[in-house]
């Protein structure tokens, strides 16, 4: 099923480290700082725009806290999405997340990322957040696989992570820092510090990281030999908190370079591509409480974004790649109690988006409307029904494009057996609009945009057990899935352009999700996940998405007063051959094999004036040194099969000082 299982060799390394421990289960002094019992009994609030246990929300939702991220270790926020089951990640021009075997370049606008609540991804995708967020910010996630449109709109398709930064929990001030030094050159600074006086909140998170980049090497298909490059990550992110009151306000900027070649094309004509990003993020909101029950939120968002590649000046005098946008969102919801059994969700939103002095896109305009609500009814203390549905019209289209509109649904049931034991239904719909961009772009001998372009539709139907206890989380999850109208891109009839944007994919997936988490004793913590998934295009072709069908996560970690140990272990089923969609691939580069990607850190604890904490951690990466491809599903110049998607095995070096 799997490449290898080095599960048992190589996750007891951690525990032998500290094997001397393993009897402390009596002593509460040094118990996690968050405890399993603390993070199941915690309220989340993405899966519904309300606060509700983990017990009772109705959606495949997974939680990842602080500490599991400072356990595990990670210097990306995608490195931390992959640990959650049916995630995974993919190196390519564009980093991207998938979910439930999706295709990593149709997936780049399939799922929605949030900052407390508000999004951030939208037109172009949260691709940059995978690498922007400094983690230090981050309170924890919450992660929805599958369909999440009735609330959150367009782009909601695959998957939606809410990422919930910290607040500061005393008056005056408290800060994190961390520094990190390691292989490929990498220098990373991650601080948030946190203020409070009586009502007032401040929250300032920055990120500053440097890596020169690690080898990534692929094949000439001309002369048939092998070359690399370096795959460069630059990123610089501010982000800023303000509360007051009933009054939130947040802004977010980064800006990004990161290694953007293709790399299925000859080295003679190898372009030093690099993608310039600068993104910023803001957003003002404020709540107004009625009552006990009731209040009201209005939020105002404002996302500018601009796609920018350049080439070191090779090609630039020739050819100039700029897509600035922006999107101005205005939302207002209502949420509370109709009686004691029963809560109701209504609101609505107006998006305002635009695309301007972009170098192959016409300038345009869109504005689009919705009204959503969800409506929850006890019918017994057991027994309890979800009825949500998403109305979403456009108001305008470029080029005088009739509006088009679309009725989102979702229905789930909830049946709690005891206070362990639930089961969950549900049945939910999901779109993601047409980008501006993807009905005009006109890039010469390359690509075209489609004017009347449909909506990218998803239908989901999941059951799921559910099990939990104060040391114990378990999930089984089956899902089916139909996708319609997908946005591809395929063989233009315009002679002046190769490819253009067409509704013309159809994919039916199904899979089943596996999650445990179970705090063993006061240090002892342990995680595992497994999944399957399968899926077939229009035409009755087999792992269309090229997806592996299997892939295992396990994660073993000891925290105590003076030591944290943490090992996780990600391993895949081989990927699937792009010959299935490309008859011309060519076999250059080394197959899309499974791997197994074993991760290993170790942090040495000091407590410093009584209350200040030092701690200085080893993470290495890829402990095994697993060479890993994966399948080229965007060929462009050539047909390769695969193109290098992982670095090799690193360790870095960091320093963390809290106080």
């Amino acid at each position: 099923m799997f490449k290898s299982m080095k599960l048992p060799s190589c996750l007891l390394i951690s525990a032998t480290l500290l094997c001397h421990s393993a009897n402390a289960d009596d002593d509460t002094s040094a118990l996690f700082e968050l405890s399993l019992e603390d993070l199941l009994s915690m309220q989340i609030t993405t899966a519904s725009k309300q606060a509700e246990s983990l017990r009772d929300t109705n959606a495949s939702i997974s939680v990842i806290s602080r500490q599991q991220i400072e356990q595990f270790g990670a210097q990306n926020l995608f490195e931390v999405l992959e640990r959650i089951v049916s995630v995974n990640s993919n190196f390519g021009v564009l980093t991207a997340i998938t979910t439930r075997g999706s295709k990593p370049w149709t997936g780049l606008l399939q799922h929605l990322g949030l900052i407390n609540g508000r999004p951030f991804g939208n037109l172009s995708g949260a691709h940059n957040l995978y690498t922007s967020i400094p983690l230090s910010s981050v309170e924890r996630i919450e992660y929805i696989r599958g369909p999440g449109s009735v609330l959150y709109g367009t782009n909601a398709y695959q998957g939606v992570f809410n990422i919930i930064t910290r607040k500061p929990s005393k008056d005056g001030w408290e800060a994190e820092q961390n520094i990190t030094w390691g292989s490929f050159a990498t220098k990373q600074l991650d601080g948030s510090y946190l203020y409070q006086e009586n009502e007032f909140k401040a929250a300032i998170h920055l990120l500053y990281s440097d890596v020169e980049g690690w080898n990534a090497k692929t094949t000439d298909p001309i002369t048939r030999i092998p070359y690399s490059k370096k795959a460069f990550q630059d990123d610089k992110t501010i982000h800023v908190n303000l509360n007051y009151q009933d009054w939130a306000f947040s802004h977010f900027r980064n800006l990004q370079d990161k290694f953007a070649n293709f790399w299925d094309g000859p080295e003679a004509r190898y372009i030093p591509w690099s993608k310039r990003h600068p993104a910023t993020f803001t957003n003002l909101s404020y709540q107004y409480q009625f009552d006990d029950n009731w209040q009201l939120e209005s939020h105002y968002t404002n996302i500018k974004k601009i796609m920018e590649w350049s080439s070191d000046g090779v090609a630039d005098s020739a050819i100039r790649i700029r897509s600035p946008f922006n999107i101005r969102l205005l939302e207002l919801n209502l949420t509370g109690k109709l009686a004691d059994d029963t809560s109701l969700l209504i609101g609505g939103t107006y998006e305002h988006r635009r695309v301007y002095s972009a170098s192959t896109i016409p300038d345009a305009k869109e504005r689009y409307a919705s009204i959503y609500g969800q409506i929850k009814y006890e019918i017994t203390p057991q027994f309890s029904v979800e009825l949500g549905g998403q109305y979403v019209t456009s108001v305008q289209l470029i080029d005088n494009i009739d509006n088009q509109a679309d009725f989102i649904p979702r229905f789930g049931l909830s049946y709690h057996f005891n206070e362990d034991w639930s089961v969950k239904l549900r049945h939910a719909k999901a779109f993601r609009h047409p980008s501006s961009g993807e009905r005009t772009i006109e890039t010469p001998g390359i690509q075209k945009g489609t004017p009347d372009l449909n909506s990218e539709t998803i239908n989901t139907t999941e059951a799921q057990l559910f099990y939990q206890t104060s040391e114990q989380l378990f999930t089984a999850t089956i899902y089916k899935s139909e996708e319609h109208d997908l946005i591809l891109l395929r063989p233009s009839d315009d002679p002046n352009f190769a490819l253009e944007n067409k509704n013309s994919g159809e994919i039916s997936s199904y899979g089943i999700e596996l999650e445990y988490k179970h705090q063993l004793t006061s240090h002892w913590y342990a995680e595992l996940s497994a999944s399957h998934q399968r899926n077939e295009d229009k035409a009755g072709v087999d792992n269309t998405n090229l997806s592996p069908n299997n892939s295992l996560k396990v994660g073993l970690a000891y925290d105590d007063t003076n030591w944290q140990v943490g090992a996780y272990w990600l391993s895949y089923s081989t990927y699937h051959d792009n010959i299935l969609f490309d008859p011309n691939r060519e076999l250059l580069n080394p197959p899309a094999n499974g791997y197994d990607w074993l991760t290993l850190k170790i942090t040495r604890k000091f407590t410093v004036n009584n209350n200040d904490r030092l701690s200085v951690s080893l993470e290495i990466k890829n402990l095994l040194n697993e060479t890993v491809y994966q399948p080229n599903d965007t060929p462009v110049f050539y047909p390769l099969n695969t193109l290098p998607a992982r670095e090799q095995r690193g360790a870095f070096l960091s320093f963390n000082y809290k106080y």
